[in-house]
């Protein structure tokens, strides 16, 4: 899932916001939040992308990534032992 994201002069402000609220939220909250995003998938609405950008800084290992211009998800993840992952992929050392 991609979308083209291109900035506009108040997206910072709306990115601060959103990570007011996401910075309360636990790591299992965020994970669920994210879920929710890939299930609907990227709706080309710009909020969206802002909303994500904000979780994908809060986030420490991000799932949502923002190259150029071209936002994407790499799919539904999970929490595993406090770290996220990607969901059925098992962490390297892990058996």
């Amino acid at each position: 899932m991609e979308h083209n994201y291109i900035a506009r002069e108040k997206d910072q402000n709306s990115i601060t916001e959103y990570k007011k609220g996401i910075e309360t939220e636990t790591l299992d909250a965020l994970v669920e939040c994210y879920n929710g995003q890939v299930m609907c998938g990227i709706l080309e609405v710009h909020q969206q992308a802002l909303y994500l950008i904000a979780l994908s800084q809060e986030l420490k290992e991000s799932p949502a990534y923002l190259l150029k211009h071209i936002m994407g998800l790499v799919g539904p993840i999970e929490v595993v032992d406090g770290n996220i992952g990607i969901k059925g992929i098992k962490p390297q050392g892990k058996p």
